[in-house]
């Protein structure tokens, strides 16, 4: 159930390449909670193209891709973007392929979210990017501060144990009200064991719910949380490894009953390389 934690990495500091384009990604970001759609054009190469796939059409050069944010800041004149990195991955000497997730806050407070996948080229001492393609991901059902509330049904301990390891899950409100927090604990019959936390709250900035995690090796990593059906919440991750290197997955929280849920891992990767995803796995409640 819990993340990354059975696979061994080796020990690693963050490379060059991969704070460099992190110092890049927010000046695109910084640039664009300015509104300054030219430092943002700045950030493209000359015949960059920008592919949207809810769109008919592409962005190609940097002069469509500039009158693109002048009439989005125009329209959109109290926006904001947040911008998580994903995974960075060097395809060769001066190019790189980074996924991201955004989510941007609109005038009129909505949060519409993507996915995106980008090509970057190393243009003197700048990286630059050659080519987007973004996938907007479909909001869940809106979602207010009371939302928090509407998983008061998690509150409560969950098991589950099979003939690969033991899972055990502490749901609980910190006091206040405010926020949830999950403790969780894991042991396999080869003697690994691993423990750690979420804690779930509201993010009034954003209005989202955010999920912080935090694992006993040292681990630790932050999404969102937003609901994908009428008994479906889904949470997109980023976590930095205890190695310095970064890694991704969803988890996926299916309610079937008010004494069982489903829990699974999709879309994992680390450094960019897909592993195998989890799940589901069964958990049921113990008490509360």
């Amino acid at each position: 159930m819990l993340l990354l934690s059975a696979v061994s990495y080796s020990q690693a500091t963050e490379s060059t390449l991969e704070k460099d384009l992190q110092a890049s990604f927010q000046a695109f970001e910084a640039a664009f909670n300015q509104h300054d759609a030219k430092a943002i054009a700045k950030l493209w190469q000359e015949d960059a193209v920008h592919r949207q796939t809810s769109l008919a059409g592409n962005l190609k050069g940097r002069a469509a891709i500039l009158a693109a944010y002048e009439a989005l800041f125009q329209s959109d004149p109290e926006a904001k973007l947040a911008i998580t990195l994903n995974s960075i991955r060097e395809v060769a000497p001066g190019v790189a392929s980074v996924k991201c997730s955004t989510q941007v806050l609109h005038s009129d407070k909505s949060v519409s979210f993507s996915r995106l996948s980008a090509l970057l080229a190393k243009d003197g001492n700048q990286w630059v990017i050659s080519e987007v393609e973004e996938a907007d991901v479909p909001a869940g059902a809106s979602v207010s501060p009371g939302a928090l509330h509407q998983l008061d049904w998690l509150v409560g301990t969950w098991v589950d144990g099979n003939e690969k390891s033991t899972v055990s899950n502490h749901v609980y409100w910190i006091s206040g009200g405010n926020f949830l927090a999950r403790t969780y604990h894991m042991n396999t019959p080869q003697g690994f064991s691993q423990s750690g936390m979420q804690i779930i709250g509201w993010d009034r900035e954003h209005n989202v719910l955010r999920c912080w995690q935090f694992d006993g090796d040292g681990s630790f990593g932050e999404g969102t949380l937003e609901q994908t059906g009428p008994a479906t919440w889904r949470c997109p991750m980023v976590v930095k490894l205890v190695d310095g290197r970064r890694a991704s997955f969803s988890q996926v929280i299916e309610r079937v009953s008010s004494n069982e849920l489903k829990l699974s891992l999709v879309n994992m990767e680390v450094d960019g390389q897909a592993l195998p995803g989890t799940g589901p796995d069964k958990l049921t409640r113990r008490g509360n």
